[in-house]
């Protein structure tokens, strides 16, 4: 069984996250949730991801549920403390849902709305809707997202951060407008984190998400869990040294189970690695890389592995920066992850 993963510099978190939603291919714009309890540095993680996909030449939106708030009076009707009213009546999903997305969707006419309602001022707003390109990621910031919107994400991002830890956070942030710590520190416990307790324990977002992240220490996220929800099973087609035993029982903790397969219209070559824990594990510098040639008569052979979401996750954090993770059709007609070279 894999140990609890050690945190890495959050640049490669994202990116790492970045490659793999590139990698998706819908048929219609990607949409990715990026979900958590109040503060848990959601719009932060989300803008960097957004920058992170744009950097990989994707089509990047990013949207906040702020801009899909109800108005004040419906958002307040149980008391501006209620916590049950900050869980059922902060949010307006059906609207988000049906002007974002529904039209992003299979059989969408991706033209979408970035907001309906200005929240500092508490007005409506109008604006036209925007065209999506058809390879656009959507990535949207909120809470709640796996809650009424629950199988309409393409992708869901938890970011998995401690509610005490969270509650610092929120209370440095917002203190100014709730006159001062200790009142934003009640507004938090009272209403804010007493609905995100109900979330946490009621919908188990967490066992949902598709990827998740520890953000306790934003400099050094950790990377737990990427590719499916908690018990998911994906196959990754190493022609390196993932197949070596060591180096599986090293990162994953057992060795893994795997088929011999090749990837057609590739040619291996190699590549001089630098970062001493992958040389430790390995035991060597010199690692295999393989580049698409387009050429059927070059074939890469290899295994196909089968791992878990988090031993995907700790593959990813094993394998340098001059490989990337993308989806693959092998020669047995198995659909696998595998590591290119990035250039």
């Amino acid at each position: 069984m894999i140990t609890e993963p050690p945190g890495a510099p959050r640049a490669r978190v994202l990116g790492r996250i970045a490659d793999h939603l590139v990698a998706r291919q819908a048929g219609h714009p990607l949409r990715v949730a990026v979900d958590g309890v109040t503060a848990a540095g959601k719009t932060t993680f989300a803008r960097e991801l957004a920058a992170a996909l744009t950097a990989r030449g994707r089509t990047a939106i990013h949207l906040s549920m702020d801009g899909f708030h109800h108005p004040r009076a419906h958002r307040h009707r149980q008391g501006r403390d209620s916590a049950a009213g900050y869980y059922a009546d902060a949010y307006d999903f059906p609207t988000f849902a049906g002007t974002v997305l529904d039209p992003l969707g299979p059989g969408g006419d991706r033209r979408y709305r970035e907001r309906v309602i200005d929240l500092a001022s508490d007005t409506a707003v109008d604006e036209p809707p925007v065209t999506a390109a058809e390879d656009a990621v959507l990535v949207v910031d909120g809470s709640f997202l796996q809650r009424d919107l629950a199988g309409r994400w393409d992708e869901v991002v938890f970011v998995d951060t401690a509610l005490e830890v969270a509650l610092g956070r929120g209370t440095r942030r917002d203190a100014g407008a709730f006159g001062g710590v200790e009142h934003a520190a009640r507004a938090f416990e009272q209403r804010y984190h007493a609905a995100s307790r109900r979330y946490l324990a009621e919908v188990r977002p967490r066992s949902g998400a598709t990827i998740v992240v520890g953000n306790d220490d934003v400099s050094r996220p950790v990377l737990h869990r990427i590719g499916g929800q908690d018990g998911a099973a994906v196959r990754l087609f190493s022609y390196g040294t993932l197949q070596l035993p060591g180096v599986q029982v090293e990162h994953f903790g057992r060795v893994l189970t795997g088929d011999p397969d090749a990837l057609p219209g590739h040619r291996q070559d190699w590549v001089t690695i630098t970062d001493p824990s992958v040389v430790a594990a390995s035991g060597t510098g010199r690692h295999p890389i393989v580049r698409p040639t387009g050429d059927p008569a070059d074939t890469t052979e290899g295994t196909v592995l089968t791992l878990t979401t988090a031993e995907l996750a700790a593959a990813d954090l094993y394998e340098v920066d001059d490989h990337r993770r993308t989806h693959v059709r092998l020669v047995s007609g198995t659909g696998a992850w595998v590591y290119l070279a990035t250039r």
